[in-house]
């Protein structure tokens, strides 16, 4: 027995002894995430218990005992007790400078009469200086007890010396007081712009709302932030982002000077989200002529993708329909300014594609969705097949004959999930229910093989990707009539969701090779979450919390217990 014995005490230190061999050689992590439920967002290995992380690469998935190899003593160890590890959440369209004012700016989302717009207002203008223009706002006439646009007369009266532009939430249309009107030049004499409106009263005065093209009158005098002040508001956005697990956004229509307060973040090591930002069409020169192409630049800042714009929005009925609105019967929306002429359009597509630029187009109403992808046809045809990844930006109602098409073409939904449970307290009095069965068609769009990028929109819709993941799986609305979901057959589920919010988005923007899952050799931008949104009772899962988030392998949000 002795003999045996000896043997195994020898047979024993030799494992020991290879297995400290393999750790000598294998270099220390500098985080371990261990003890955790981790949803890699990866095929090949779905599940595990602990991440390895050197610099900002992932270096190893797999067991907690796997993983323990990793560890050095120098390696930072997060301890998950068995909480849900995802991917970063990655939101395919945000505006984040306007996203980021609101953290400071007049709120009236949820004002609910004429009179509570106006108190906010009034206690707005206390916080301003003389002559201050008082932007932002986010109202919802749907929030009114009495549904209805409101009007300068509304505010004149708390607002004589400051001029005031506040839009509606989904940024289609703005209201503005009687001196901001003034100021810009605005009269009964204006005439309506392409692709905008003036809207007037029975006498032809302006009301003081404004539709698309129409709010460039305001707007083109409104003074520009200020360099110090905008890097200000960006950075208590970059807080706000990493509190509700954003590793990555992609910003839309962004503007040159909001770039360049990005790069100035990112020179000094400060910007703690990666962020593709998307300029406007009309520009597509400035990039094209540096040879910028799509996914150009660096892991934390990237530009070559373009933001155009086909129509408005619903909420304002500026959204271009193949049939008239059903409480605006006189009314099929607009086609923006850039489609007029839609010749101009398309030679400015087609070059941009040419300059291997990507196209990322706004488009609401069915017949505007239908023209845009008659428009990546033509492009197509002009410049022959590649891997160019065209996005619809939307893509909220379209019509049945364009699923297959958005396949057949390879197009991207990028889609806010959230403006279907806020939409769908009123779209069907605006659309009808018919149109409303193709409308936020997620699970439609799964099913003819088309790829869903997630987002918000943030401004008009939260930043939190558990609002986003909600209502995706529910189709809830928010003014809790439709519990079992407003067109329930277009629900997706949790693991959809994420899919769609990590991996799906970063396809979007051509860097799924580089993150969207957690996977060794791509980047480290984990977060974890309070609960298990998998397991939880869905109509919960609006509640979960980010516990951390981890850009690059760095902690950047740990929320306190």
């Amino acid at each position: 027995m002795n003999k045996f014995w000896r043997k195994c005490a020898v047979a024993l230190a030799c494992l020991a002894s290879s297995f400290i061999s393999v750790a000598q050689q294998r270099p220390a992590a500098d985080l371990i995430i261990t003890n955790a439920n981790v949803w890699t967002v990866d095929s090949s290995r779905p599940h595990a218990e602990a991440i390895a992380v050197i610099g900002e690469r992932i270096v190893a998935v797999g067991t907690a005992a796997e993983i323990e190899l990793w560890r050095g003593r120098q390696t930072k160890v997060i301890d998950a007790k068995k909480k849900l590890v995802l991917p970063g959440f990655n939101d395919a369209h945000v505006h984040f400078l306007d996203g980021s004012s609101t953290l400071f700016e007049v709120d009236l989302k949820d004002a609910n009469s004429p009179e509570e717009f106006a108190r906010r207002i009034q206690a707005q203008t206390k916080k301003l200086s003389k002559g201050e223009w008082m932007l932002g706002g986010n109202w919802d006439d749907q929030a009114f007890a009495n549904p209805q646009l409101p009007t300068r007369q509304m505010i004149d009266a708390v607002t004589p010396e400051t001029p005031v532009f506040v839009n509606r939430h989904d940024g289609h249309m703005a209201l503005a007081n009687s001196l901001a009107l003034k100021l810009a030049g605005v009269d009964s004499k204006t005439p309506d712009p392409p692709g905008g409106k003036i809207v007037r009263d029975a006498n032809g005065e302006p009301t003081g709302i404004l539709k698309d093209a129409a709010m460039d009158y305001v707007y083109k005098i409104v003074p520009e932030m200020k360099p110090e002040r905008r890097t200000a508001v960006f950075k208590d956005g970059l807080k706000y982002a990493a509190s509700v697990g954003m590793t990555s956004l992609q910003t839309m229509s962004t503007a040159y000077a909001n770039i360049a307060v990005f790069s100035a973040i990112a020179e000094t090591n400060q910007l703690t989200l990666r962020v593709n930002a998307v300029p406007m069409e009309t520009n597509w020169q400035d990039q094209a002529k540096l040879g910028i192409r799509h996914a150009w630049g660096s892991p934390y800042l990237r530009l070559g993708a373009l933001k155009g714009f086909a129509d408005g929005s619903l909420g304002s009925t500026t959204a271009y329909f193949f049939e008239p609105y059903l409480d605006a019967p006189k009314e099929r929306g607009l086609l923006s300014d850039e489609m007029q002429p839609l010749s101009g359009m398309r030679e400015r597509m087609t070059k941009a594609d040419a300059a291997d630029l990507q196209l990322c187009i706004h488009a609401i109403g069915d017949q505007a969705i239908s023209i845009v992808l008659d428009l990546f046809q033509d492009v197509t045809n002009s410049n022959g097949q590649k891997d160019r990844r065209f996005r619809i930006e939307h893509a909220q109602h379209i019509a049945p004959k364009d699923f297959v098409r958005f396949a057949k073409l390879g197009v991207i939904a990028s889609v806010q999930p959230y403006h279907a449970i806020d939409d769908g307290r009123w779209a069907e009095n605006r659309i009808g229910h018919e149109r409303s069965k193709t409308t936020y068609a997620f699970r439609t769009l799964l099913q003819n093989g088309v790829k869903l990028a997630l987002g918000t929109d943030w401004p008009v819709a939260p930043l939190d990707p558990m609002q986003t993941i909600y209502a995706a799986v529910t189709r809830a609305t928010l003014d809790g009539k439709h519990p079992e979901g407003w067109i329930p057959e277009q629900k997706i589920t949790v693991a959809e969701a994420v899919e769609a919010y990590t991996m799906s988005s970063a396809y979007a923007e051509f860097q799924d090779k580089v993150k969207g899952s957690i996977t060794p050799g791509k980047l480290a931008d984990i977060v974890m979450l309070s609960d298990d949104i998998f397991t939880i009772p869905q109509e919960t899962i609006k509640k979960v919390k980010v516990q951390e988030t981890i850009v690059g392998g760095k902690v950047v949000y740990s929320r306190a217990n």
